[in-house]
């Protein structure tokens, strides 16, 4: 029937109904494909961003609590408390107040150093050390005390979540750090509790988001919040979210809660192991530009077929062309051709909408460039920053070694350790260039080796041989010392005997090849090569540092790998390639 009616049918008509429906089915498509295409890509993009959000909050919140950390590291390390700890041990109460005073110096440093810090307090069984700028509630004992019940029943977790200060006055609600400090000999029943401001703690975390429309949440694996539990969700409660959140350390899923369906990302701070950082957003709101596409659509069809059922005869020819050749076009794109690009004689609509792709194409090819080269100025900028950073408990030790040496008159040490440091430091800097020679990177080991020796007095020996002719090589700053310092850190500080620490540099098959050889305690030296080939660079922060930057400026062909025999010879390789018998400028 169909069949006879369209005989029965003009020509004109015939014309203006293959238009139409042709114009209705490639518009329908096309604005179907687009819009579930853009639908999946948002998705899918707000996903990454919201982890990769996620992860420098994380970040933020595990730097926060490393500098609580290494600040009360810190104050332990000081000579006031070590003296309170031999005192304690002696039982000799009658130095409490004169240690008392001692450590307040610590304190204020440690307050200084971290303004997060609200209160310090060290419960001995002499007595309580605190500072006195704070006002201790004296009706409760540290052994009779919450925090006390807390490390006694629950000793692996250091951190305890917001709770009201009940060692002192002002009714503050803080975070607490518990430890059991380490001491040069063991003294029982001595505790630090450190209170950090939670208002400080919340910003660090909420500071790290740039999502308006992702919300963090801070809990323990127990299901309770670190703070802020007022604001907290009721579906974050239940024990079917709690089951998916402890599946992994990390990773995503979708929640059906409430309100809708919820993105939920998380992932387990370093520093507080019993904690976790969850973030989440409600997929409606993230789609909803999506429907706003949708609707654009609609309307962008509705008008089309309105052209179209009024203009058929003039517009199947002129139209049907370039909207095909516009197809084509974005099929290319979405099978990653960037380089297609839409050409058309004609300035209407479907021109002006060519045009328009190829500026975005235009954009986003630019964008791709723009985002290559602002990773790697950033690469570069991180690479300086690690570069400027001093280990700490190197410069402690070589600075309590030096006020030990005033103590003892040994002013001739004294001055070598100065004039060391001093070198060390200038060496280190380079004006602030990236690239050194050879023969100042050896003399800047050489000075580091000097104040270790020093601060280690009669652990090791050291030579340094290379070839006159190599000494004015272009070389990276710093990738000879962080070998070094692995070898007397993890080498030979557990050693027995005498330890010998050997620095050489030749070429070798057109490679400068640099040896730092020990004899220390030795490594897996196979499971480190294998750690510091992965991507991660989970071969330990300084070794990973030294691979990331001998791969920006060498490329592929420079290494560093490992060989050892436990306490006979332990040899760190670094291997930089020459070209053509020519040491190239790094990249």
């Amino acid at each position: 029937m169909l069949k006879a009616w369209l005989y029965r049918t003009s020509l004109k008509k015939r014309i203006w109904l293959t238009f139409t429906g042709l114009t209705v089915f490639c518009i329908s498509v096309t604005g179907l494909w687009a819009y579930s295409i853009a639908s999946r890509a948002m998705e899918r993009n707000s996903i990454d961003l919201n982890r990769n959000v996620l992860n420098q909050s994380v970040n933020v919140l595990d730097q926060k609590l490393k500098q609580i950390i290494v600040a009360s590291s810190t104050m332990m390390l000081s000579e006031a408390y070590k003296q309170t700890m031999r005192d304690i041990q002696a039982d000799n109460t009658d130095r409490f107040f004169a240690n008392f005073s001692l450590l307040q110096g610590p304190f204020t440093q440690a307050e200084l150093t971290e303004n997060s810090i609200e209160s310090i307090l060290v419960s001995t069984p002499d007595g309580d050390f605190y500072s006195a700028g704070n006002l201790r509630r004296t009706a409760t004992p540290f052994m009779e005390s919450l925090l006390y019940q807390r490390i006694k029943d629950n000793p692996e977790s250091n951190w305890v979540e917001s709770h009201e200060d009940e060692l002192f006055a002002g009714n503050h609600h803080v975070i607490s750090l518990l430890l059991q400090p380490l001491t040069e000999s063991y003294v029982p029943d001595v505790f630090l509790t450190v209170n950090v401001k939670e208002d400080i703690l919340e910003d660090a975390v909420s500071g790290g988001a740039s999502l308006g429309s992702a919300k963090f949440l801070l809990i323990n694996k127990d299901g309770a919040s670190v703070f802020g539990d007022k604001e907290r969700p009721e579906w974050s409660r239940s024990a079917v979210f709690m089951n998916k959140l402890l599946q992994a350390d990390s990773g995503n899923f979708e929640y059906a809660a409430g309100g809708g369906t919820m993105l939920v990302s998380y992932a387990d701070s370093r520093y507080a192991g019993d904690w976790r950082l969850v973030s989440y957003q409600s997929k409606e709101e993230l789609l909803q530009p999506v429907r706003s596409i949708q609707w654009l659509v609609l309307m962008i069809m509705a008008v089309c077929i309105v052209i179209a059922l009024l203009l058929a005869r003039y517009l199947s020819a002129l139209l049907l062309g370039p909207l095909l050749k516009l197809q084509k076009t974005m099929s290319r794109v979405e099978h990653e051709d960037l380089d297609a690009r839409f050409q058309s004689p004609f300035q209407d609509e479907i021109g002006e909408a060519g045009r328009k792709f190829n500026q975005m194409l235009d954009r986003i090819s630019g964008l791709i460039l723009e985002v290559k080269d602002t990773e790697k100025e950033k690469r570069k900028a991180e690479i300086k920053a690690l570069q400027a950073q001093i280990e700490p408990h190197f410069l402690y030790n070589t600075l309590n070694t030096i006020l030990w040496k005033c103590e003892m008159d040994e002013y001739e040490d004294v001055k070598k350790m100065v004039i060391s440091l001093s070198a060390l430091f200038q060496l280190g800097l380079n004006n602030g260039q990236e690239i050194t020679t050879l023969g100042k990177e050896l003399e800047h080991v050489r000075q580091y080796l000097n104040l270790q020796q020093q601060c280690y007095e009669g652990m090791f020996e050291y030579t340094i041989t290379a070839g006159a002719e190599l000494l004015e090589l272009p070389v990276l700053k710093i990738i000879i010392q962080p070998l070094v310092e692995n070898s007397i850190l993890h080498g030979l500080k557990e050693h027995r005997g005498e330890g010998m620490i050997t620095i050489s540099a030749a070429v070798e098959a057109q490679h400068l090849v640099i040896r730092a050889t020990d004899n220390g305690s030795g490594m897996d030296a196979e499971k480190l090569n294998a750690c510091l080939k992965e991507p991660s660079g989970s071969g330990g922060y300084a070794l990973s540092n030294i691979c990331s930057r001998l791969q920006l400026y060498y490329g592929k062909e420079a290494s560093l790998t490992f060989r050892s025999r436990p306490h006979i010879e332990t040899e760190a390789v670094l291997s930089i390639p020459m070209e053509g018998g020519v040491y190239p400028e790094p990249r």
